[in-house]
């Protein structure tokens, strides 16, 4: 996983920046297995904390979470229970969606067990199948 990391209107912290790539390896680690980058950017605007983090998969998978609080380090944790949400609902609905099913019962679509880590491959194959049915 590749890191970027952008300051404004603040000075560069190497521990910000270090608690920031943990919590982010750690949680966004047990939904995706290819390689991802990150860009997070900290802001300082009059007295809120700002912090941007936009995931980007090789194959055009892209999230954006943001969060703003008094502390920067809050701004973190809440910034990565956002994105812990999304990437969550993310592999809900590949797992959970309702297939169309045949004449004979069965969708004819792949299944997918709870155990199973998904990608941002598997989410982009979903979103086309589900975008080619609507045309």
């Amino acid at each position: 996983m590749q890191f970027r990391f952008s300051f404004k209107h603040m000075e560069t912290s190497p521990a910000l920046q270090d608690y920031a790539k943990g919590k982010i390896e750690v949680e966004v680690g047990k939904f995706v297995s290819k390689p991802i980058e990150a860009h997070v950017t900290f802001a300082v605007d009059k007295h809120e904390q700002h912090v941007l983090c936009t995931l980007t998969g090789g194959d055009g998978f892209k999230l954006n979470v943001e969060h703003c609080c008094a502390d920067m380090y809050g701004s973190v944790d809440h910034m990565i229970d956002k994105l812990v949400t999304q990437l969550q609902k993310k592999k809900e609905k590949l797992k959970d969606h309702k297939h169309f099913k045949g004449k004979d019962g069965f969708s004819g679509a792949e299944t997918y067990d709870d155990d199973t880590v998904l990608d941002a491959a598997d989410i982009l194959k979903y979103e086309r199948a589900v975008s080619g049915r609507r045309s």
